[in-house]
């Protein structure tokens, strides 16, 4: 089985599961707050997703992760199950496919924001109040820094992704003067 596939299959059940008992939003929250950590620590996700890892190991780093973050008690059955079935390597995949669940339950339609540098919790606000007057919707912020832009930024809104990023400016300027 393809791992995007399994990877929205482990999501759906869980979103189905906190759907059930009214914590879809709580349970996202913990997962990207652990996502968060996995994806900062090297070290951390080479112990989770090693092949070569006890899963004794593996449930000691985590037991020790759910008691200082104190995620809900579904989250942290569900962080155990992943590490139980070997499956710690799909995490990103399995998160990605969870917030799209929880989007499209709460109506909501998650937006990629590419900047040079962090925006303030104004520019942010300001944002996501422009975005959801376009789309219709409310709108979640997928912000990520590229300094490789230079300035500007790029925006991709479902299958629409408008770049006004100086790169992508002088790239079309040194085009044009070639002819």
């Amino acid at each position: 089985m393809h791992e995007s596939t399994l990877a929205k299959r482990y999501a759906n059940a869980l979103s189905e599961l906190a759907n059930e008992q009214n914590l879809l939003e709580k349970v996202g929250k913990d997962l990207n707050q652990f996502l968060e950590l996995f994806q900062a620590s090297e070290e951390l996700r080479l112990l989770m997703t090693s092949p070569t890892s006890e899963c004794q190991d593996q449930q000691a780093v985590l037991a020790v992760y759910l008691g200082k973050a104190k995620p809900l008690p579904v989250t942290g059955n569900f962080l155990r199950l992943l590490i139980d079935k070997r499956r710690m390597s799909l995490l990103e995949a399995i998160v990605a496919a969870y917030n799209m669940n929880m989007d499209k339950v709460a109506g909501r339609m998650a937006v990629k924001v590419q900047v040079i540098m962090p925006l303030t919790d104004a520019q942010t606000t300001q944002m996501e109040s422009v975005l959801s007057s376009i789309s219709g919707k409310s709108v979640r912020l997928e912000v990520d820094t590229d300094p490789g832009i230079l300035g500007g930024m790029v925006v991709t809104m479902g299958s629409i992704m408008v770049d006004y990023s100086v790169r992508n400016h002088l790239n079309r300027l040194k085009a044009s003067m070639r002819g």
